[in-house]
């Protein structure tokens, strides 16, 4: 799939601990961490709020954890920014091609469905603009790409690519659509988690194929961007 058939960034084993354990801790406490403590205030945040605060917590750990494997990656983008540039263009236009496909799949199986993680980031949009846009398009992308592709996808890598790609993607879009279980019907649940499928398979090919994490990152970042723009 990729004529990069190495990555040479990787985590140490002190990188790795550190963030599957700040993964497990963000995913099992933080959220009702953040919540009881709000409720303790006086005037409450507001959702979009709460939801930055959540964001700008994310990324200071990223940066505490992964500031090494960043400069690792990093170096790697100056040293061969061709094959970064190239990585960016052809994952962003990938994940386009392939997200139109499924949502005209999803379109046929369910007709006029909408994804309602995307409703809930479009009301935060119209409470505070300013603070959605920092949070998705800035502090989420890195973090979630140190997560999920730094962490996961890179350390099955190594013992498996089929594995890495499989599980890496599986898992990103359980966690969008995890907090909805309960809430939603089963089938609303599958077509939201097809939905994010191809960004978990075209932001790891990125990655191989720019050899850096700052590929997917960037595209990360630009779907963000135009998702963002468009939600009413």
């Amino acid at each position: 799939m990729s004529r990069n058939r190495s990555i040479s960034s990787y985590l140490s084993s002190s990188e790795t601990i550190a963030a599957a354990v700040y993964l497990a801790v963000q995913f099992l406490a933080l959220p009702s961490f953040l919540h009881w403590c709000n409720r303790q205030l006086g005037n409450s945040l507001s959702e979009a709020e709460l939801n930055f605060v959540f964001y700008l917590i994310n990324f200071m750990a990223m940066l505490l954890i992964f500031h090494d494997f960043l400069g690792r990656s990093g170096r790697q983008v100056t040293q061969h920014p061709l094959n970064f540039c190239e990585a960016v263009i052809l994952g962003f236009v990938a994940y386009y091609a392939c997200s139109w496909l499924v949502n005209w799949l999803v379109g046929l199986l369910v007709p006029g469905f909408t994804n309602y993680n995307d409703e809930a980031i479009g009301a935060m949009k119209h409470s505070n603009y300013f603070l959605m846009f920092i949070g998705t398009v800035i502090l989420v992308p890195p973090f979630e790409e140190c997560m999920y592709r730094g962490l996961v996808f890179r350390n099955l890598y190594g013992k498996s690519r089929l594995a890495a790609y499989i599980v890496s993607i599986l898992v990103f879009a359980i966690i969008h659509i995890i907090g909805y279980i309960g809430t939603y019907s089963p089938l609303e649940l599958l077509m939201a988690f097809l939905q994010y499928l191809p960004a978990g398979l075209c932001l790891a090919w990125s990655y191989v194929r720019g050899d850096t994490i700052f590929a997917p990152i960037v595209i990360h970042a630009a779907i963000n961007f135009t998702t963002i723009r468009g939600l009413r």
